[in-house]
């Protein structure tokens, strides 16, 4: 009872902390693509040092000392582990991250953010032969450059998190050379050492920051946070222990999770407006009636009232040129999401409750890349009986649209046919 007790005062302090912005308890993810059998080997390791109620007591504390305005995935790991040094508790740190997703602390976007932080502050350089490294010539350019790294610590080391440190000083070097390689960095980096110009430690962390492409990091704690705060602000949880897996299934041909895809390629802005357009969908096939009006010199000429399906087809229909309108509009920047990307937007802000998803997750041969679009439809009208089950009222005619989104974006190239119906409008 103790436990269990423990576990809801848990869950509850960090639901709280998570309004105030300093949390990152999963509230979305369902299995995690990280607890996998070696992992779960790795967690049991961890178990044998500590329990589950002082792992959460240390993530907890570590994260206490977070500034809830620069939340920062090193700085978290670091006084994560200043909390182990303390207390003498020598354990695999990456297995504690993967306990603390097995516990829901975390979800697997925040598990990604931090494994990497860790392997970037773990990383051991190689000591090479300087005849192997083409140092630069000593030109204006290489001087500039040089006192760009020499001026590193005061200008850039303590001015934020090492993400985003490490991609503005990469940048500031650019300004004197926008071709410059990574064999040229290494160069640069090594004679700045030599030349007394920075210590051993900041040459170590340059040199980590440059071997992992520190730089081109696409999401930090800092920037999830962000996007997490406006998405609870502005669609609060229906239901906070509701969760799917299908969010953390692979993301096609990535090694991402699909929701890690998400908040990777997606502001919180462009989230939001892809889950209005499921959310648009939705509202359209709750329709009563759907007509079409013909109107001369503002006078009303004919009505053409839609059946059913034609209704179906019709909002289908609206769907691909919404999709195509997203990727004209200039928050998008001309990137054109899938239809799977609008199906996790919806689901982020609650349009699509995972109940549905996974249904629709379920129908395994739906997501089968190498069957024809008529193939997918086929199985869609066996599996609910017939094309005549979109007339049911919500939600059950909102899941067979979900699945036609999922076969428009997974089908193979069809053959083009002539055979249409002369009755049928849409």
């Amino acid at each position: 009872m103790w436990w269990l007790l423990l576990t809801l005062t848990l869950f509850a302090s960090a639901l709280h902390a998570q309004e105030e912005g300093t949390s990152f308890i999963n509230v979305r993810e369902g299995e995690s693509v990280y607890v996998t059998k070696l992992n779960q080997y790795k967690i049991k390791r961890v178990l044998k040092k500590i329990s589950r109620e002082n792992a959460l007591e240390i993530y907890s504390a570590a994260l206490k000392k977070q500034d809830p305005k620069k939340v920062c995935s090193y700085s978290l790991n670091k006084s994560i582990q200043e909390i182990l040094d303390e207390r003498l508790i020598k354990l695999d740190f990456k297995g504690l991250i993967y306990l603390l997703r097995d516990e829901n602390s975390i979800d697997d976007v925040v598990v990604r953010i931090l494994l990497n932080a860790h392997s970037v502050k773990n990383t051991q350089l190689i000591e090479k032969d300087e005849e192997n490294i083409f140092f630069p010539e000593d030109n204006a350019t290489t001087q500039n450059q040089l006192m760009v790294i020499e001026s590193y610590e005061k200008r850039f080391s303590k001015k934020g998190c090492f993400d985003e440190v490490y991609a503005t000083y990469y940048s500031e070097l650019l300004k004197h050379d926008k071709k410059m390689e990574s064999y040229q960095l290494e160069a640069l980096h090594l004679k700045a050492f030599k030349e007394g110009k920075i210590s051993a430690g900041i040459y170590l962390e340059l040199e980590q920051g440059r071997l992992n492409k520190v730089e081109s990091t696409i999401l930090t704690l800092a920037s999830y946070q962000l996007k997490i705060k406006t998405l609870r602000t502005q669609y609060p949880l229906r239901d906070p222990l509701e969760k799917s897996n299908f969010v953390t299934g692979k993301a096609k041909k990535m090694k991402l999770s699909r929701r890690q895809k998400l908040f990777e390629n997606y502001t919180d802005l462009q989230i939001i407006m892809m889950g209005n357009v499921i959310k648009k969908l939705r509202s359209r096939l709750e329709y009563d009636a759907v007509d079409i009006s013909g109107y001369k010199e503002g006078v009303l000429q004919e009505v053409i009232s839609l059946d059913p399906m034609e209704r179906f087809r019709f909002a289908i229909k609206i769907l691909r040129k919404e999709m195509g309108l997203l990727t004209l509009n200039s928050f998008f920047n001309s990137r054109s999401p899938d239809y799977v990307d609008l199906m996790l937007a919806s689901y982020e802000i609650g349009v699509i409750p995972s109940s549905e998803l996974e249904i629709v997750a379920s129908l395994e041969e739906v997501w089968n890349p190498k069957k024809t679009f008529w193939d997918k439809a086929g199985l869609w009208i066996k599996t609910f009986s017939s094309v005549a089950t979109i007339a049911i009222p919500p939600p059950y005619g909102f899941i067979p649209a979900l699945v036609i989104v999922v076969i428009e974006a997974t089908a193979g190239k069809r053959k083009k046919t002539t055979e249409n119906d002369p009755t049928v409008l849409f």
